[in-house]
């Protein structure tokens, strides 16, 4: 099974590494060029895929300088012989290994991320030792199987037909006359029972049974072994795009979406279900800003912190023209407010204006004074700008509208999610 990889960094550029490179050694155990760099068959691949999929695939290939640039996603593509092309979240002084962990936490933090990610619908079916995306994957995986554990697994009510010897629903007499003419004994009836045997319960089965097999976490083991005994009466499925047409997801069983899509995603091409031909290269990414926004929302959580997500209460414009929305607003009791918003970009805390985008500040303002002047339990607005961690930004900085409207830029630590004291101490502050 090919364990290869190659390691990308998140907007920055992949360029073809000349067939005489020598310097590929960088000590991961199985890489196969230097960060940011592939072989020139992985290139044409790669460059091959922009070009087919002729839209926002996060990748974007230019002709001019002969490279692919990745804007602001993270993920994994998996090239035809099965090596994997990891695209990781970039912030400067971090390693690999930290990368890859920035990218676990803000996968465990967006529970809602799946309507948002990029992905062709096939497979990567390798396995991955612990410290690669994928292996990754089937953990986030497997905590929402420990989720519908917790929850509840689901039951349906299904349609079944059948001979049985005593009446139950309602005759089919069709059927009936055609089976037991000269059976009296028997009835064949149509009828409905409540059971665990539901397409959702098939994927998510098929999907632990191969998956079992694959990872190398002895606890994503457990769980997976775990839920194969709580579908032990589940049948395994045989049609996977039936089964997919036949999922129900509603408010009461919410927390089944993004394993299924998750089960859907590993299933699309192992044994189960074999597709003719790859014309496109299975990928699966993600959108960085979405991510962050939901580990900013994920830490509110954990901290108790009352908010608003997504605040769309007003307009820009009378006449209920350009209706706003904020990313997080949290409303107090002594009339104030503060409005976070929250952005995935590295800041240079050695540039005078730490590489804040202009618009951003504009934009902020005129949410600030919509509040004030639509709220009339606010008479305070306090601005946090959220942005990652670095080497280049580690402390808070205050700065001031030309109103006074107090404006903080905070780092968040994404490396260790319990390690954001300094949002915690702007919170206590405010409160």
């Amino acid at each position: 099974m090919n364990n290869k990889s190659i390691i990308v960094y998140e907007n920055k550029n992949i360029y073809s590494c000349k067939e005489e490179c020598s310097s590929c050694n960088y000590q991961d155990g199985d890489n196969l060029c230097c960060v940011n760099y592939c072989k020139p068959d992985y290139f044409k691949e790669l460059k091959q895929y922009c070009l087919i999929e002729n839209q926002d695939c996060g990748l974007e290939y230019s002709a001019k300088a002969n490279c692919i640039s990745i804007n602001k996603y993270t993920g994994i593509i998996q090239l035809k012989d099965g090596t994997y092309l990891e695209i990781l979240p970039k912030l400067s002084g971090n390693t690999i290994d930290e990368s890859r962990k920035i990218f676990e936490n803000l996968v465990l933090a967006s529970k809602n991320l799946t309507r948002e990610y990029k992905h062709n619908k096939d497979v990567i079916s390798q396995t991955k030792k612990n410290k690669h995306v994928i292996e990754i994957l089937i953990s986030v995986f497997c905590d929402d199987l420990y989720e519908i554990i917790k929850k509840g697994i689901k039951k349906s009510y299904i349609r079944k037909s059948e001979n049985l010897n005593k009446y139950r629903g309602k005759l089919n007499f069709a059927e009936h006359i055609k089976h037991n003419l000269t059976n009296q004994s028997r009835f064949f009836v149509n009828y409905s029972e409540l059971s665990l045997d539901i397409a959702e319960n098939k994927i998510l089965k098929t999907a632990c049974l191969y998956l079992v097999k694959q990872t190398q976490i002895d606890n994503n083991k457990k769980i997976l072994r775990r839920f194969l005994v709580e579908l032990d009466d589940v049948s395994v499925s045989t049609n996977l795009e039936k089964d997919l047409q036949d999922v129900n997801i509603n408010r009461l069983n919410s927390y089944y979406e993004r394993p299924l899509l998750y089960a859907e995603f590993f299933l699309r091409q192992q044994v189960f279900f074999p597709k003719k031909g790859r014309s496109k290269l299975p990928a699966l990414l993600f959108p960085l800003e979405k991510m962050f926004e939901d580990y900013i929302e994920s830490f509110l959580k954990s901290a108790n912190i009352s908010y608003n997500s997504q605040y769309s209460s007003h307009y820009l414009l009378k006449n209920n023209l350009f209706k706003t929305k904020m990313d997080f607003v949290i409303f107090k009791k002594d009339k104030k407010a503060i409005i976070l918003d929250a952005k995935w970009k590295e800041l240079d805390s050695t540039s005078a204006k730490f590489d804040v985008a202009q618009a951003d500040l504009y934009q902020l303002f005129a949410y600030s004074e919509l509040i004030k002047n639509n709220k009339e339990e606010v008479e305070e607005v306090e601005i946090m700008l959220l942005y990652p961690e670095s080497n280049n930004f580690k402390e808070v900085t205050k700065w001031e509208y030309f109103n006074n409207t107090p404006v903080s830029i905070v780092p968040i630590n994404v490396i260790e999610k319990d390690n954001n004291q300094l949002l915690l101490k702007e919170f206590n502050c405010n409160y």
